[in-house]
């Protein structure tokens, strides 16, 4: 029984409850002043004892009204406040459940995009932001999947007071150290930050690119131009951070475009190269001075970068930087670019000694003594004239004695020329492809001109890199550093993706690599569990080989995946030439082509083949033009390209055209557009003119003879879809299959149902299903009733005849070669005792069958079972309440002994919820 003073308490919340419903805003503001005033730092028993256990229920009120009226800024700052009360309230995350349950995060955001919220605010909405982001991994992703990212950079870009930037900066830090699978989404949102104008969002995004890009293991080509960009700057805090990130990204792939634009940076400029030298000194410097600005960090970040790596230094080498620093040396308009030219130059003097006598003879003795003596000062004993002769060089002359000079100096330019970029080797099947496409396609359908194959390249990476769909498989192969890892993940991912869709598959992947993360824990698991995870995924010999193949990983490859494609071909069971080109080129970095239907789909309509796509020759054309398509230095990248363009944009039916990002390369594109002009030409021209008997430019010239070329004729309704051509399906051949749901009441009462289970090969290889019998024409369904009777009876050690069999239904399930329908019986079982006696039977719980490792269709029938239980409960309740108004002796009518349920004493968080909304309406008018 309740103490006095609990029950005293219990009243003082309602009654304060009962005064928050009824008050207009101007009490809920006295309100809220007291409640932080009195409990502000509290923990969370402390303020469940002071709201006697319920005071999530203040913490759901202040969250609705807050959602409400936000944006009429109705006491917003004390609302916030008294949230942050609950939200630090320490040890227990029960408030922070509540309030993301009743849309409070979603609320945050939308303070910080709203226009017209106060900074005070927006600076509170971020402070929970980040207390509901530290709270864990999955209040990050919940952040992060309701657009957080993008809110959080517009205020940060936006905001006016530093405190809101850090904070913002903050946020962010706290949001990359969640899951890898949000952090490409964070680093793209900070790239796009970095051409914002504040100067300190512009250093707190370059800080906290720096701890993002630490932990990603690839940098996207976008953040080059930018980061360049930032070296402009005028606040040497901007530029520093911007260097210290140059620093970082030399270990990236990214460095080469990196080096090339930093280098491009000393030299003159197309616009300066003409600029009238009689222009006024003002006009100089206010014009030119971001990119002297410039041109000063970027010797200055080049000298740094080749102290650090050798290895960067003779790629700065190969890149033309000594000729560059040498013109940088002659802008007497601007000190420190001549001080940092010089600095650098010195670097590169003594630790190259063969580009000593090149620097020299430019410089002069004079300037070189300076130069080498002290650098920073060479600037003052430079004369006018000197500076013209190092500006007035041709860069191209420079470069050409500089190069003549490094390759008498074989250690130094041999170096330059095999480190500058390395290049991947390609595989054994990729070379010979190469050696013979050429001889085996026509022009007409090969890509004849390698500037196409490089146009193409940059169009679909381009568009890849702006339009690629965030998938857990493309996120762990960019963040696993792990070799093997990211192999075994790869190899996961495309085994599930044959044959099934891509929205099917992410949930499957995702349990299946929580479960099973390394190849060694696949292995260990059993046939069996395995099975029970891909249960609906279909096509169930794909989960077996996935763990034979992983079981022959670890017993006969000592744990490590194959690591070249022919290997993965070879040693892998279940993996074809696709599967093995995808695996090699996305996880591995290999250079060879992937081809798959959406592949086949867009090779086939760039390059007009409308032979049978299945056939030999088409097939070996297609392989040949991958190969000779796909980008040398991102090969994965490309291979998902090709295949997120057709998934997305060249699609089967309504295909995209407009959208697509290589349709200037579309052979299939053109000839809709030509046959279209030609029908205009002809509703326009002349009647009687005689059509032309050469053959049109948009053919291939061989057409007669070609082994690529349709056989059919062009049908204009279809355009682009003309391509490619398949043989037509055989169709799927019919079966009926008799299966009984046995049931029998187990030993908790509960309903246990009997499985068998399937052979380990053939259609739904060791899986569980109902007992079944495949319905032959030959026999009476009778008879074999009677079978199935006779297999269950042998089965359960019971006795059963066919007539106990109850009728129940039909269940369709499509195979991709097989029409099933399965005539569902049932019966069920008086005696609990019944055992199986075979070790491939079992009863199982309704729990337990639906974690089991069945088909689509033994849920199916279950679901068919369900909905005839409920068609017959609702009729037994339906004739049961048409008898009851004939029941003579009842006086009095039957009432229920469930409660009514009224707004008074509903179960819920909330009191006097008509009450609320009814203030909160007056409120809004």
């Amino acid at each position: 029984m309740l103490t006095q003073d609990v029950q005293a308490n219990i009243g003082k919340v309602l009654s304060f409850l009962r005064d928050w419903d009824r008050g207009d805003r101007t009490v809920r503001g006295r309100m809220l002043n007291t409640f932080l005033s009195q409990n502000s730092g509290k923990t969370f028993y402390e303020l469940e004892l002071e709201f006697a256990q319920v005071a999530s229920l203040f913490l759901a009120r202040v969250t609705t009204w807050m959602r409400l009226t936000y944006m009429f800024g109705t006491f917003l700052g004390l609302q916030l406040k008294a949230i942050g009360v609950f939200l630090s309230a320490s040890s227990h995350d029960q408030y922070l459940v509540e309030f993301v349950d009743d849309g409070g995060v979603l609320t945050l955001l939308e303070i910080l995009g709203h226009s017209k919220s106060k900074e005070e605010d927006k600076r509170e909405a971020l402070c929970l932001l980040i207390t509901v982001s530290n709270a864990g991994r999955k209040y990050k992703e919940f952040i992060c999947e309701s657009n957080g990212v993008k809110v959080i950079a517009e205020s940060l870009a936006t905001s006016n007071t530093d405190h809101n930037q850090e904070t913002a900066r903050a946020l962010f830090e706290s949001l990359s150290h969640g899951n890898p699978k949000y952090h490409n989404q964070i680093y793209k949102g900070l790239i796009a930050l970095m051409i914002c104008s504040s100067p300190k969002a512009q250093q707190l995004v370059l800080f906290t690119l720096h701890i993002v890009q630490s932990k990603m293991k690839t940098a996207h080509h976008s953040i080059v131009e930018p980061l360049l960009n930032m070296l402009r700057s005028l606040h040497l805090e901007v530029q520093d951070a911007a260097i210290d990130l140059i620093l970082l990204l030399k270990s990236y792939d990214v460095r080469l475009v990196l080096l090339s634009g930093l280098v491009a940076l000393l030299g003159p400029s197309k616009e300066n190269q003409h600029q009238n030298t009689e222009e006024s000194e003002m006009t100089k410097m206010t014009g030119s001075l971001p990119m002297f600005v410039q041109q000063a960090a970027a010797a200055k970040t080049m000298r740094l970068l080749a102290e650090d790596s050798r290895e960067v230094s003779q790629e700065l080498l190969s890149l033309g930087v000594i000729p560059h620093l040498l013109f940088a040396l002659g802008n007497r308009d601007h000190t420190d670019t001549q001080i940092q030219a010089s600095l650098a130059l010195q670097y590169f003097v003594r630790s190259y000694p063969p580009i000593e006598e090149h620097v020299r003879r430019v410089t002069g003795s004079t300037l070189y003594a300076a130069l080498m003596d002290k650098p920073e000062t060479l600037y003052m004993n430079m004369s006018e004239t000197q500076a013209d002769i190092l500006l007035n060089n041709k860069l191209d002359i420079i470069m050409s004695r500089l190069r003549s000079v490094l390759e008498k100096g074989k250690r130094v330019g041999q170096e330059v020329v095999e480190t500058a970029k390395p290049k991947r080797k390609k595989s054994e099947t990729v070379v010979k492809d190469e050696e013979t496409i050429n001889a085996s396609l026509s022009t007409y359908h090969n890509f004849s001109d390698p500037a196409d194959v490089v146009r193409l390249r940059s169009h679909l990476l381009s568009w890849y890199d702006k339009e690629k769909r965030e998938l857990p498989w493309r996120t762990l192969a960019v963040t696993e550093s792990d070799l093997n890892i990211r192999t075994y993940a790869v190899w996961v991912s495309e085994i599930m993706l044959q044959q099934t869709q891509v929205a099917t598959v992410i949930d499957y992947y995702n349990k299946w690599m929580k479960r099973w993360p390394t190849v060694q824990d696949l292995a260990a698991a059993s046939l069996e569990e395995v099975n029970q995870m891909w249960a609906g995924l279909g096509y169930y010999s794909r989960g077996k080989r996935l763990h034979e193949g992983s079981q022959k990983v670890v017993s006969e490859l000592k744990g490590q995946m194959p690591n070249t494609v022919d290997s993965l071909l070879k040693q892998l069971p279940g993996v074809g030439r696709y599967t093995a080109a995808a695996i090699g080129s996305i996880a591995l970095g290999h250079v060879t082509g992937a081809v798959d239907g959406n592949v086949i789909r867009v090779l086939c309509r760039l390059r007009a083949i409308g032979a049978d796509s299945t056939s030999p020759a088409v097939t070996e054309a297609l392989w040949s033009l991958a190969n000779k398509l796909v980008d040398p230095d991102r090969p994965g990248d490309f291979n998902q390209a090709m295949m997120e363009l057709g998934a997305r944009i060249c699609t089967p039916k309504g295909p995209l055209c407009s959208q697509c990002p290589v349709q200037t390369h579309c052979r299939s594109y053109s000839k809709v557009h030509i046959k279209q002009e030609k029908i205009s030409q002809k509703l326009l021209g002349k009647p009687g003119r005689k059509p032309s008997t050469l053959p049109d430019i948009e053919d291939c010239i061989n057409i007669e003879t070609c082994l690529l070329c349709p056989s059919e004729p062009w049908n204009d309704e279809l355009g682009v879809q003309n391509f490619p051509r398949k043989p037509a399906k055989k169709p799927p051949r019919v079966e009926r299959t008799l299966t009984c749901v046995v049931i029998r009441v187990g030993e908790g009462g509960e309903d246990e149902y009997l499985l068998t289970q399937r052979p380990n090969k053939g259609l739904l290889a060791g899986l569980w299903e109902f007992p079944s019998l495949l319905l032959e024409e030959k026999n009476s369904e009778v008879k074999q009733k009677r079978a199935l009777c006779a297999d269950i009876s042998k089965l359960t050690g019971t006795n059963l005849t066919e007539s106990l069999f109850q009728y129940v239904g039909e269940v369709v399930h499509i195979f991709s070669h097989i029409h099933q329908t399965y005539v569902v019986h049932s019966v069920c079982l008086k005696d609990s005792d019944a055992q199986t006696q075979n070790e491939n039977a079992q009863w199982l719980t309704r729990s337990a069958l639906q974690e089991a490792a069945v088909s689509t269709g033994v849920k199916k029938i279950v679901k068919l079972c369900d909905s005839v239980d409920e068609a017959k409960e609702q009729t037994f309740k339906d004739g049961k309440r048409k008898k009851l108004p004939d029941m003579k002796n009842d006086k009095k009518q039957p009432t229920s002994k469930k409660p009514k349920l009224s707004a008074t004493n509903v179960g819920s968080r909330q009191l006097s919820l008509n009450s609320f909304f009814k203030t909160v309406k007056e409120e809004s008018d």
